[in-house]
């Protein structure tokens, strides 16, 4: 598809509706990269970015698996007319290998996603050079980034998708963030406020479309 072919999809699911229905998509993505970013990777980094510029919705990027990645993932995206602030990076839990990494990333102003959460084996299978952090860990890059400023630019979540991580099969299932990691970052010295603000301001300030 050439990038216009992308766009107007894009447009088509969240002004009129998907697949011949009246429900709308309320976001743009997860726009999917690998490393290196292919040709047709880009269209759809730049389709994206003009349809939420034009439309003023949120939208949300898949960085391929290096901690380079983010970073021109992101330049193409803003390049092409994104916009930062409306904008979330998922999975930097699993692409970042360091706090430096996360607060240089964080200058770009769009949200940094921590979205593994409950997946506490070392072993990444996808990526076997990097060992996948524990969610200790993950609050420690999140304490990092807040005592930087960017209280703002943060998201948790699950990225649950694979049955054995569901409660019927013995996983740590939906419910996990509220009852164990919100739990493990008041014993960090979280406050109230900075939990709420990650858990319900960000996540409705992304969701609000501006247009």
């Amino acid at each position: 598809m050439s990038e216009e072919a992308i766009a107007a999809q894009i447009r088509e699911d969240i002004c009129s509706g998907v697949d011949g229905t009246d429900t709308c998509c309320g976001v743009i993505g997860e726009v999917g990269c690998s490393w290196p970013i292919t040709d047709f990777e880009k269209r759809s980094l730049r389709s994206s970015a003009a349809m939420q510029s034009e439309l003023g919705s949120p939208a949300i990027l898949h960085p391929g698996r290096n901690p380079e990645a983010p970073f021109e993932t992101m330049r193409i995206f803003l390049e092409a007319g994104g916009v930062a602030d409306k904008t979330v990076m998922s999975h930097l839990d699993r692409t970042f290998l360091n706090t430096e990494q996360f607060l240089e990333f964080a200058k770009l102003g769009c949200y940094c996603e921590l979205d593994l959460f409950g997946v506490e084996v070392s072993h990444y299978q996808l990526c076997k050079e990097m060992d996948m952090p524990s969610d200790a860990q993950r609050i420690a890059f999140i304490r990092a980034l807040l005592d930087s400023g960017y209280d703002r630019r943060v998201l948790v979540a699950h990225d649950i998708h694979t049955k054995h991580r569901l409660k019927k099969y013995g996983g740590h299932g939906y419910t996990h963030i509220l009852e164990n990691v919100v739990p493990k970052m008041k014993q960090r010295g979280f406050t109230e406020e900075e939990v709420k603000v990650i858990l319900t301001h960000n996540p409705a300030e992304w969701l609000t479309f501006t247009k």
